[in-house]
């Protein structure tokens, strides 16, 4: 967890970058290419800075993902979807669970690993790219601002806040339900233009969304600007839906094979990530589905275990138990699956399953940390 005088220090910058913007003082522009970045207006200019500083803050909180493979892979795409601003539009991945991107005013553009984890190809990740940029192109945070008069609503804010370390957690604040409807329309209807252009699958767009949707159904998420409310959505959804039938474009890039190999090691990493913060309805939720679930590493079943026992529920135990053994049938080579069913297997008393599935896990482990407990267990085990 951040010290607390940092916390105070990057929510002080955040009040201060949407104070920053200051009065209208004229019509917001389009920006066209990265020569308009050189010529800013002095609004356009205190806007700038504010993000560089967020930029700054950020970097100093240690919350980045360094996957430098992953990162110039989603790079390359906006360079693609934009490629009249190369060179000003920065990507850049956060090590957090949660579904979220978001897009600061001076061109850089963040991605939680999370959200990367749960997209389907590269036609996915090219709508949240391409929705995110077209905030930045039309200077959607300039325009929310001085559209509400409360400063913690407003555009500025509600995008600089999004996945800032704060209180030991990542703000649950989305750039995607955070500006007004008619923005997200706006950003929607631009990035979708991109899209086809480049030749992206079209119907793949509404998925995005369907996939949102899906976790705040299932899990119950009620939480403030993290996902847009039901209605709101689900009406995004029929949008993409209504733009991809009349665009009259079939089929496209999906690019499914070179997307899942890019983000393998996202993947596998945040079934740690949820594990080590208690979400075990949310690792349920993904590895229950037996077509995503093939997305995810070979040993993916391991983890799904781990959330039944940890959660506890009646019948929970049974649910490991089979989760463990699917995990040794996929993955043979993954120690952790043995030590869990065999340690299972001691406490319902079935010693000799147990001892073969914990000495399975010594002999492909042999170096671990809990060895010494292991052979203790397998001791007792023999002697009763």
């Amino acid at each position: 967890m951040p010290p607390i005088k940092q916390q105070m220090r990057i929510l002080s910058l955040l009040l201060a970058a949407a104070l920053l913007i200051g009065c209208q003082t004229g019509p917001v522009r389009d920006l066209k290419n990265t020569s308009d970045t050189r010529n800013l207006t002095s609004e356009e200019n205190r806007s700038w800075s504010a993000g560089k500083k967020l930029d700054s803050a950020i970097s100093k909180q240690n919350i980045l993902y360094n996957d430098i493979l992953l990162t110039s892979y989603i790079q390359g795409i906006a360079d693609k979807l934009y490629p009249e601003f190369k060179n000003t539009l920065t990507l850049k991945l956060i090590d957090s669970p949660d579904l979220n991107a978001f897009a600061l005013p001076n061109g850089s553009i963040y991605f939680n690993v999370g959200l990367l984890a749960r997209l389907d190809n590269e036609s996915q990740l090219a709508t949240i790219v391409a929705h995110e940029v077209s905030h930045f192109v039309r200077q959607h945070s300039l325009k929310q601002r001085r559209s509400t008069n409360n400063v913690l609503t407003a555009g500025m804010a509600i995008t600089l806040l999004t996945g800032i370390p704060f209180s030991g957690e990542l703000l649950a604040v989305s750039a995607i339900s955070g500006y007004s409807q008619s923005l997200e329309t706006e950003a929607d209807e631009l990035g979708f233009e991109r899209l086809i252009n480049n030749g992206y699958d079209p119907a793949e767009a509404k998925k995005t969304f369907e996939h949102l949707l899906k976790e705040v159904e299932t899990l119950e998420i009620d939480q403030p600007f993290f996902f847009a409310s039901h209605p709101r959505l689900e009406e995004r959804i029929k949008n993409f839906e209504k733009l991809a039938n009349n665009s009259n474009k079939k089929g496209g890039l999906k690019n499914d094979a070179v997307y899942l190999n890019k983000t393998r090691q996202a993947r596998a990493d945040i079934l740690e990530r949820y594990l080590s913060l208690h979400r075990y309805k949310t690792l349920i939720l993904m590895l229950e589905d037996k077509e995503n679930l093939q997305r995810y590493p070979s040993y993916a079943s391991y983890y799904l275990g781990e959330a039944y026992r940890f959660r506890g529920d009646k019948k929970d135990i049974d649910h490991a138990q089979r989760a463990y053994q699917k995990a040794i049938s996929a993955a043979p080579e993954y120690a952790p699956s043995y030590r869990a069913l065999g340690i299972l297997q001691m406490k319902a008393g079935e010693n000799q399953a147990s001892l073969d599935n914990l000495q399975t896990y010594l002999g492909l482990a042999p170096k671990a940390k809990d060895r010494t407990y292991i052979e203790q267990y397998i001791k007792q085990m023999r002697q009763s």
